[in-house]
């Protein structure tokens, strides 16, 4: 497990929040439920998401902001990549303080995770059902982790959480 700060150059990070956040072009997809599995119910945690790579194949016109990402650090093929736009939630109404942990998938990969910008909502790591580590999204910030690691997020409570998730 690493954590790079300021992975990528700041005016980089600032393209990224612009081509995210600031233009209004940005193809953003409802999501039911953001670590929704199909062996497991919906916790009605709506969000918005944005495919860049998928199975292996660009899956999008803004896939060069996810690639430049994670070209620094691997020569790897980009398997999937996905940004996403989580709202705060009403948490007493949904009886939850974090997501489902999960792993992107079963097979041998390396998770890329990169922090558009600074936000509540941490990602927690386990290692057989006990928190290994916490992490705060930072802007700039790239945290990079075995795929096998299961993971989530705390929901944002004072703001807006996005995120770019590859898994390489």
């Amino acid at each position: 497990m690493k954590i790079i700060d300021n992975c990528i150059p700041v005016k980089q990070q600032d393209l990224i929040i612009n081509e995210l956040l600031k233009t209004k072009l940005f193809p953003w997809f409802y999501c039911d439920d953001i670590t929704y599995q199909s062996n497991k119910s919906s916790q009605h945690r709506p969000a918005l998401s944005h495919y860049f790579f998928k199975d292996k194949k660009e899956n999008s016109i803004y896939s060069k902001l996810a690639s430049s990402i994670v070209a620094p650090f691997t020569n790897e093929p980009i398997i999937q990549s996905r940004a996403f736009l989580q709202f705060p939630l009403n948490l007493k109404l949904i009886g939850l303080k974090v997501d489902s942990p999960h792993i992107d998938f079963n097979s041998p990969h390396t998770v890329y995770l990169y922090y558009v910008i600074d936000a509540d909502g941490d990602t927690i790591l386990f290692k057989n059902s006990k928190i290994i580590k916490k992490v705060t999204p930072k802007k700039g910030r790239l945290l990079i982790f075995n795929g096998k690691i299961w993971h989530t997020a705390q929901q944002p409570q004072k703001g807006i959480r996005c995120i770019i998730n590859s898994d390489v």
